[in-house]
């Protein structure tokens, strides 16, 4: 059996597969390393600039192209599809990029190594039902917490 570093390496190798326009395309968990690279583009891609809350907005959008364009794989080769955050940026649409984030996003949170079993959000469940102002809420990602509102939000099955 894989140990836990084994599984932690070959994370990023795991694929998700996603169409656009009807072309499949595979997206790959980032490591840490891709988020600095996608971070340090992005910064490089404002210096000089004066932060305001526009640019600060900008520098985001980029940010995010950086790591999408990272993220998006050619299936056959597994090459990066987009060069770079600028070259996504210039072929795709908003709402062609806004798909694959959030195909990424899900894939992301799938193989994270916080994400909850179902006997643990069951056991959370239980505890912010007895003491809402927990302070495991402010350490649980945001994919857990929409997972609490919706099921507290749902009527209770019969």
């Amino acid at each position: 059996m894989m140990d836990l570093l084994e599984k932690l390496k070959a994370t990023h190798l795991v694929r998700h597969e996603v169409e656009l326009l009807g072309c499949k395309l595979h997206l790959r968990v980032l490591t840490e390393k891709d988020r600095a690279e996608a971070g340090l583009a992005a910064h490089d891609a404002f210096v000089g600039v004066e932060m305001n809350l526009t640019s600060a907005d900008l520098h985001e959008t980029r940010l995010a192209n950086e790591l999408l364009a990272r993220a998006v794989l050619e299936p056959a080769t597994g090459e990066p599809v987009f060069a770079t955050g600028d070259d996504l940026e210039v072929n795709l649409t908003r709402d062609q990029k806004g798909h694959l984030l959030s195909e990424y996003l899900a894939f992301e949170r799938e193989y994270s190594p916080t994400r909850l079993s179902d006997a643990e959000f069951d056991a959370l469940l239980a505890e912010v039902k007895k003491r809402p102002q927990i302070d495991l809420l402010n350490n649980s990602s945001i994919g857990t917490l929409k997972r609490l509102v919706i099921t507290l939000a749902s009527p209770p099955s019969t």
